[in-house]
């Protein structure tokens, strides 16, 4: 009983303070600030956090309350477009401004919106695409016993995509991430560029970056105890579900970082019709 009242405490505070956090973001970045390309990162990173936050009533719903074999689906389904998504966008923002950094020049011509929303859009697909394709089956181990759905499953494509999860939606994108995150702080630090003249993205980069992947890796660990049956399966639900609050509360840090950026945006805005302090390497 105490279990489920903290559980129900901490999903109550996440969901009260991360709905609204993100959709002022969505807010701040879609009305007031300045159209560039990192903007748009930013802003379907923020996306994708609000979506995930929006369905966390769905989670405990499905769990708790109706036990319906739709909830469940959709609400795993989520948290896997969430999971993918937000990989997947961080590793591309990753490679833009490693770009930027060391391409300033293909980056001033080539860098452009309609390029970059493009790119948003394939990984928005590739996202849903994953999702769809393993994004229920990884809970099934854990999933309630009155879901029939997963009666039947082979436990072998169970396995599968738990694995495919970690390395798609975990382990490549992170070294993907580090070795351009590795560049550019080294390349920030001697200066050698000089459209670098501001380091709050960096730093933001710098907070998104470990707290998504801190966040992600008890969700992958729980993953993996769950299919190797070495364990009792209600510890692995308790601490499984422990795991699930904190990639949602994943989604309540990030506004921070985001909101950090608002009095940047506003700066290159005002400086946007000045040549020598507008640059390419905006928030």
């Amino acid at each position: 009983m105490g279990f489920l009242i903290v559980f129900l405490v901490l999903c109550g505070l996440t969901f009260l303070a991360g709905v609204p956090l993100n959709g002022y973001v969505l807010f701040v970045a879609g009305c007031r600030l300045d159209r560039t390309v990192s903007a748009m990162w930013f802003w379907n990173r923020a996306l994708a956090d609000f979506i995930f936050i929006i369905f966390l009533p769905l989670r405990f719903i499905s769990i708790f309350i109706l036990d319906f074999d739709c909830t469940w689906r959709l609400s795993s389904t989520v948290t896997s477009l969430h999971m993918f998504s937000s990989t997947f966008l961080l590793t591309a923002l990753s490679v833009d401004r490693c770009i930027l950094v060391a391409r300033p020049e293909w980056a001033q011509k080539l860098r452009t919106l309609p390029l970059a929303f493009g790119v948003v859009m394939g990984l928005w697909a590739l996202s849903l695409g994953f999702s769809l394709r393993y994004g229920d089956l990884s809970d099934y181990l854990l999933s309630p016993p009155s879901i029939s759905t997963y009666s039947n499953l082979d436990e072998g494509r169970v396995n599968a995509a738990v694995a495919i999860q970690f390395l798609v939606g975990f382990l490549i994108p992170l070294a993907l991430i580090l070795i351009p995150t590795f560049y550019i702080v080294l390349a920030t630090k001697l200066r050698r560029n000089r459209l670098i003249q501001s380091t709050k993205p960096l730093k933001i980069l710098l907070g998104l970056i470990p707290t998504f992947f801190l966040c992600w890796l008890p969700h992958h660990i729980f993953s993996f105890l769950q299919i190797s049956d070495m364990y009792p399966l209600p510890h692995l639900q308790i601490g499984n579900t422990f795991a699930c609050v904190l990639t949602y509360f994943s989604s309540c840090l990030n506004p921070i970082f985001y909101l950090t950026m608002d009095k940047e945006f506003l700066r290159y805005r005002q400086h946007a019709r000045n040549p020598q302090t507008t640059n390419n390497s905006g928030p």
